[in-house]
């Protein structure tokens, strides 16, 4: 998809929220006047650059991402105001916080949402007003995290996009087994999201589970320090044996959405003609319990209820251990000032997670409330027994993105169902 094209699309999802998630979200928090400032970015810190998501999602721009210009001679405007009569919100670029002082007085909202941070002058303007406002967390999260059925559609092909890389990658198109190391397939990666125009936040992070009588049969060529509790860790480059688990953490940023994968493959020994039956029961198991967990996440309940549900669901014989992980994927939005500068590079993560194992900040959170057309990054892991894999088993955790409807979660192009290895032969 041309870049042109990318910009034009992630706008059209904003322009469609402005009209019709904001009034919604504004009446189902009570909200009349929303007063959002251009330097509220000490509140989220998950972002890689020191930008406000509100802001810069709100900011009015073209259908190119280039931002309006200002209606008082400034290169962007310093404060948004967002004003709700019925079924229509106002919009108001305020000059000062004097022109705020007289907006409040004349229209008399009932509840004002405002940034926390650094808020004397704000507190200040509003005056006796003051009294009836509250913060704007709330509302913001609810505004990021709201997807449209468009945007809901799209990034189902981004997940897509993502798995068909990953496909690709753990196959002998790119791998020969005792050749090919870590690093060789880490960089692979790198470089087809190059070769495909995606943009790349994180390096990836692939892992090598390996059967202890291998980890001694190769212990003069690969260190068996690389393999604590039986798998390595980012940063080693043991090559790429024959009966290895190959496991991939990794993203891709497209259309406004940073995915977050976690797969697996199996490489076929000498006298293996599939992946054996055991290791196929226990991807099973770990799908069954991927759908235990998700018929927990149900709309209404906070990250941490959610969590606690999941925590009472029995498991089946072999598991060792297992647990639910889940976050907002990250998102993110190009806008353009009128002179060319990007001023929107970073990604943000906005709604529910499952708790403080995941980088909790203003705007994610483990008692922030499940709501519908939202998207997760759904990650449970899972250790099985499996006979000859030693005291740890295998862990074999799946991500992906999931959209949360009405009706539940629904993965969007779900990854690996089944007993569906990638196998390298």
């Amino acid at each position: 998809i041309p870049m042109r094209e990318r910009v034009q699309v992630m706008q059209r999802f904003w322009d469609w929220k402005r009209e019709n998630v904001l009034p919604e979200i504004m009446g189902e928090q009570g909200v009349d006047m929303w007063i959002v400032r251009s330097d509220e970015q000490p509140e989220y810190r998950q972002t890689s650059y020191a930008e406000g998501p509100f802001y810069t999602s709100l900011l009015p721009a073209n259908h190119e991402g280039m931002v309006l210009p200002s209606q008082h001679d400034l290169e962007i405007p310093r404060f948004l105001v967002f004003y709700q009569q019925g079924e229509t919100v106002e919009y108001i670029e305020p000059r000062d916080y004097g022109q705020i002082a007289e907006l409040v007085r004349a229209r008399d909202p009932q509840r004002i949402a405002i940034g926390q941070s650094d808020n004397d002058l704000m507190v200040e303007a509003l005056g006796e007003h003051a009294a009836r406002a509250i913060d704007s967390r709330t509302l913001g999260t609810r505004w990021l995290e709201t997807m449209g059925p468009e945007q809901v559609s799209v990034y189902r092909y981004v997940q897509g996009v993502a798995n068909d890389i990953i496909a690709e990658g753990f196959s002998n198109r790119v791998i020969v087994p005792d050749v090919t190391t870590v690093e060789d397939l880490n960089w692979w990666f790198r470089h087809k999201m190059l070769e495909l125009g995606i943009e790349k936040e994180n390096h990836p992070t692939i892992g090598i589970q390996r059967k202890p009588a291998n980890i001694a049969r190769y212990a003069g060529q690969d260190s068996p320090d690389f393999f604590h509790r039986g798998r390595s860790d980012n940063g080693m480059n043991p090559t790429i044996r024959r009966g290895d688990i190959v496991s991939l953490d990794s993203d891709v940023m497209l259309l406004g959405l940073v995915t977050d994968s976690h797969q697996h493959a199996y490489v076929l020994e000498e006298d293996e003609q599939d992946v054996p039956e055991e290791l196929k029961e226990a991807l099973r198991i770990v799908n069954r319990m991927q759908d235990r967990f998700a018929a927990e996440m149900r709309v209404g309940r906070t990250g941490r209820e959610v969590v606690e549900a999941a925590e009472l669901l029995a498991w089946e014989d072999s598991v060792i251990d297992t647990a639910l992980g889940f976050h907002p994927p990250p998102m993110f939005l190009r806008r353009f000032t009128v002179n060319g500068l990007m001023f929107s590079r970073g990604t943000w993560v906005s709604g529910a997670a499952s708790g403080p194992g995941y980088k909790q900040h203003r705007i994610v959170g483990h008692d922030h409330v499940v709501h519908a057309n939202t998207l997760y990054a759904f990650e449970p892991h899972t250790r099985v027994a499996v006979p000859g894999w030693g005291d740890n088993g295998v862990e074999l955790g799946i991500g992906q993105i999931a959209v949360v409807t009405e009706a539940g979660l629904r993965y969007l192009d779900r990854a690996q169902p089944g007993d569906g290895w990638h196998v390298i032969r």
